[in-house]
């Protein structure tokens, strides 16, 4: 991969046109500021869980009453999922500020992105919007930001997915913090340990105050329910960002 078909193209762009049937491009995007050194998974809040594999409800609240259906902020959200039963679906919440939203779905396995659908004069999300269940935070929106910037996505039922890019950098301002990105996953080498939400790393490059990506051929596959993210450890405050690129195919 890639191979040149009949039309002189590579399938990966004839996959960026839409013409590979059943296929398309998927990837994942994460930030995370410190305050000092961590270790963690690339993503906005601190401690990361996978949720239970039955699937759980969700209450979406955000910290600020301006995200609102009425508000300046986001006035309504769309929740991108898997279901208990790995399959894609998605949910529009109307905000109700630092008020609880029940989510109607009570199986959510996993929720793939969070993102502003409609908002108000702010354009942005005026708090913290969070996706909770029993006190744990799943997924977030930032103060500030149109979406969540969470690394970890999770393969649907029925795909394969193929990653075959990372990209990522550190910025420390005026004291130089050493981080190391890693791309990982919590199913390796025959074991299962996303009931801890351990990751285990697959491949890492280090950075201070730059960024870099590395490039997989053949590309790394994962199969459905997998989940695939960035983690970092970092030994000052600094500022992480991190992507991923692939596609899923049918299985």
């Amino acid at each position: 991969m890639p191979n040149w078909n009949k039309n002189g193209n590579t399938y990966l762009t004839d996959l960026a046109r839409g013409i590979i049937p059943g296929a398309r491009p998927f990837g994942g995007y994460g930030e995370r500021t410190t305050t000092g050194a961590e270790s963690n998974v690339l993503w906005p809040n601190g401690t990361y869980t996978l949720p239970p594999s039955a699937g759980v409800q969700m209450t979406i609240a955000s910290t600020s009453a301006n995200d609102d259906s009425a508000g300046t902020g986001a006035r309504t959200i769309d929740v991108h999922y898997l279901d208990a039963n790995l399959a894609e679906q998605m949910e529009i919440i109307t905000m109700d500020g630092v008020s609880n939203v029940l989510t109607v779905a009570t199986d959510i396995r996993f929720i793939q992105c969070m993102h502003l659908r409609t908002w108000g004069s702010g354009a942005v999300a005026a708090g913290t919007i969070t996706a909770k269940n029993g006190g744990v935070t799943y997924a977030q929106i930032s103060t500030g930001a149109l979406r969540c910037s969470s690394s970890v996505r999770m393969v649907p039922a029925g795909y394969r997915l193929m990653v075959n890019a990372a990209f990522s950098g550190s910025l420390s301002g005026s004291a130089a913090a050493g981080t190391i990105v890693r791309l990982a996953t919590p199913t390796f080498e025959g074991h299962d340990f996303t009931s801890s939400s351990v990751f285990m790393p697959l491949a890492s490059a280090p950075f201070q105050d730059n960024s870099g990506g590395l490039r997989f051929d053949p590309p790394l596959p994962f199969t459905e329910g997998q989940s695939v993210g960035l983690t970092f450890v970092t030994d000052k405050a600094a500022t992480i960002t991190g992507s991923w690129f692939g596609w899923l195919e049918p299985a």
